[in-house]
């Protein structure tokens, strides 16, 4: 049975005609989530795994630290990822390694912004770009790499054109447009935008898949709606209760001074038939591989008592 490619399983997606629901996050076991529940595609986040991993996205992890991280989460899962590769981290010559080495870690595809270095988080002041000839070169350079190396891999071009000085709505598509007509990027995406209207605008006058995202439009729209106006995926942020509920705990035990909110929130889990526990169930490989390949390959006195012991049943 042949086995389908990232970046060609992830370009299905984009290709559908109705919008996909894309999980959002940060870590290897958030795309294990996404693959446990169903969903067929995961999107690593830069700016999440910049803060996850205790920086600011503000370009300041490396492309060989972010390639790292990718790998890591295309490992853990059998779904394609897809990936925030910021401005392509430096001239032409580095966006074609970059291409390169997210292929080499077994990514999807990624996307490339057109902003200025060091770039911006989406959505915040200070953004500026490029020249329109400096983000055609940049993108160019990236398609001619993914050609050379594998013509499957998705390139998709961010522009930041709403919200960067001097932009706005018209700003932002004429960057779009100007992108489909001189590159061979796949995808356009569109980033920052504050209402659906911006986005069905934009949309309309984009050739090709594309999609919009901002804030205030994330989770307001059907499925059904968004498939309507062209909206290719939509990236769902699942995992930000991971930052503000365990804040609001944390928050808990330091009012209390006492570890009995930790201890009254294991036994709701606990009680809970739908909990997933510690999260040992999403992890490659599971205690069941481990003591099934103990089995297989070690002999039999050198294998361990699985059944007899006071933890039988018990994963964390």
């Amino acid at each position: 049975m042949a086995v389908t490619s990232p970046g060609k399983a992830l370009r299905a997606i984009f290709d559908s005609p109705e919008t996909a629901l894309m999980p959002f996050g940060a870590l290897p076991l958030h795309a294990q989530m996404a693959q446990h529940a169903g969903f067929d595609a995961f999107q690593l986040s830069g700016g999440m795994s910049a803060w996850w991993l205790g920086v600011s996205d503000t370009g300041w992890l490396t492309m060989t630290e972010v390639v790292e991280h990718a790998k890591r989460t295309a490992r853990a899962v059998d779904i394609p990822i897809y990936c925030d590769a910021d401005t392509g981290f430096g001239a032409p010559i580095n966006v074609q390694r970059t291409v390169s080495e997210f292929i080499d870690a077994g990514v999807g595809g990624i996307h490339i912004e057109d902003q200025r270095e060091p770039k911006k988080s989406g959505g915040v002041a200070g953004i500026e770009l490029v020249s329109d000839a400096e983000a055609i070169g940049r993108l160019n350079a990236a398609v001619d790499a993914r050609d050379k190396l594998d013509k499957d891999f998705v390139i998709v071009a961010r522009t930041d054109g709403y919200g960067a000085a001097g932009g706005g709505l018209d700003e932002a598509i004429r960057r779009a447009q100007l992108y489909k007509a001189e590159t061979g990027a796949d995808i356009i995406f569109y980033e920052g935008f504050h209402t659906w209207e911006q986005a069905e605008i934009a949309l309309k006058e984009t050739p090709g898949p594309a999609y919009a995202i901002g804030v205030p439009l994330i989770g307001h729209k059907t499925v059904a709606e968004m498939t309507a106006i062209g909206q290719a995926i939509m990236p769902v942020a699942f995992a930000l209760p991971g930052v503000n509920e365990v804040w609001r705990l944390l928050m808990r035990v330091r009012e209390a001074g006492e570890a009995a909110p930790i201890a009254e929130y294991i036994d709701r889990m606990n009680a809970d038939p739908d909990a997933i526990g510690w999260g040992a169930k999403f992890a490659r490989p599971s205690t069941d591989d481990v003591r099934e390949t103990e089995e297989k390959y070690l002999p039999r006195s050198g294998q361990r008592d699985y059944d007899n012991n006071a933890h039988v049943g018990e994963h964390y």
